[in-house]
């Protein structure tokens, strides 16, 4: 026995290495679980401190405030006001196939409601806004549930590559707040209709302001070809009167005939008056303060190349105009569109919600997690009151919807058919 091995010795060297690793194990969760406690102990500790009376409160902001500060004393790391003025209702009831970009489904809609405690009447606060074509919608990304800010994200357009948080746009931020550019359909009353959703229904909304391509647009003024018939809204937006408009006799020129009233060579030195003061860097002129300005000549050569700042140029990352990804194709099998027939008779057009539910599918609403553990696989989401059923095939780049249910029809059980596991044969 002496030179042979003990035949034990291999089951124990195992047992001892599993207990080695269930060992490291334990030391890691007793590790998070002392940084959950500290940072529960933290929390505490702030609600704490904050819990003074406002008296109190008081003399400590001034204990703070520094002899030369000119500004009101606000706490910028905790007490920024914002209140929601309106909620948006949207064709998306959760994130899961919501549009990541308000451009993916231009023709999904959306509905903003404002609030009648922030304004008395807040249909008076929305007057004059059915004069723009479009707006910016300021939101809060409420069904965020991370608890961790990460300082890098995984984008799904970059297909797993990490990248900055505000380097992306996102929804996971320090401060999660959401931008989108919409159309505006029509406004109602206290309501706006508007079409390019990539918001989630029920999302709170913090502001809303009118697109101007004037100052929103850095490529405005190197657009070759100004119409027309949106002169006199250009002029409006840049706080100019119609009566300022040469040839126009205080008529704008949308609401002229065929733009009759302008003469078109003043229409011409009028938008070149304009890019004219935008290229040496001059603004208009206060409200009494206006002097003579030289209108220029179409034929007049243009200022010297010295005078001009160099034109600016709108850039991106090469990661979005050229993605690793590519987009999908989208096919609906027969019995998804006689689905879909039936279920939109007598509402929106089925040509419209079938180019919405392509919109969506075409720019792969998956995460990357989702992508690459489950690729291949079944993928279901809500529109427009619809439960759509697809399956993706990653390796012909393409998704074929199956089928489209009522998301509101009952099973024979008294569940939603959709959700239905137990009648889902018969539900189909």
């Amino acid at each position: 026995m002496s030179g042979e091995e003990n035949p034990s010795l291999p089951v124990l060297r195992q047992q001892l290495s599993v207990a080695r690793t269930e060992i490291h194990n334990l030391r890691q969760q007793l590790r998070a679980l002392g940084s959950n406690q500290q940072r529960e102990i933290e929390k505490i500790k702030s609600l704490l401190t904050k819990w003074q009376c406002t008296t109190c409160q008081h003399q400590q902001q001034q204990q703070q405030q520094q002899p030369d500060e000119s500004h009101e004393n606000l706490d910028i790391q905790e007490n920024i006001p914002l209140r929601p003025i309106g909620l948006i209702s949207t064709w998306f009831p959760e994130k899961k196939g919501t549009p990541r970009q308000p451009g993916i489904c231009a023709t999904g809609r959306g509905k903003l409601t404002l609030f009648n405690t922030v304004f008395t009447n807040p249909e008076h606060a929305l007057e004059g806004l059915e004069e723009f074509s479009h707006m910016w919608i300021l939101f809060y990304f409420h069904k965020n549930d991370a608890g961790h800010v990460r300082a890098k994200v995984s984008p799904p357009r970059l297909n797993g590559i990490r990248m900055g948080v505000f380097g992306t746009r996102s929804p996971h931020r320090p401060s999660p707040i959401g931008l989108s550019l919409v159309r505006i359909e029509r406004v109602e009353g206290a309501s706006i209709y508007f079409s390019g959703v990539d918001m989630v229904d029920g999302t709170p909304v913090f502001d809303i302001k009118p697109y101007i391509p004037q100052y929103d647009s850095p490529m405005h003024c190197e657009s070759p070809n100004i119409s027309s018939d949106s002169l006199s809204t250009l002029r409006l937006m840049e706080g100019r009167d119609a009566d300022d408009i040469p040839g126009t006799s205080g008529q704008g020129v949308a609401n002229s005939p065929a733009g009759a009233a302008a003469s078109p060579l003043s229409l011409v030195e009028s938008i070149e008056r304009l890019r004219c003061d935008e290229r040496i860097g001059e603004r208009e002129a206060p409200d009494g303060e206006e002097g003579n300005h030289p209108v220029m000549n179409i034929s007049a050569a243009p200022p010297d190349d010295e005078a001009r700042p160099p034109l600016s140029l709108v850039r991106v990352p090469a990661w979005i105009a050229q993605p690793p990804l590519t987009k999908l194709s989208v096919t609906f099998s027969d019995r998804a569109k006689a689905q879909l027939e039936s279920i939109t008779n007598g509402m929106d057009s089925a040509e419209s919600i079938l180019n919405a539910i392509k919109s969506v599918l075409r720019e792969d609403p998956r995460s990357v997690y989702l992508r690459e553990r489950w690729g291949n696989q079944f993928y279901t989401f809500l529109i427009c009151n619809m439960h759509v059923s697809c399956k993706f095939d990653d390796v012909a780049h393409c998704v074929t919807v199956f089928q489209v249910r009522s998301a509101a029809k009952l099973c024979d059980c008294g569940q939603l058919e959709w959700q239905c596991s137990t009648h889902s044969e018969g539900c189909a």
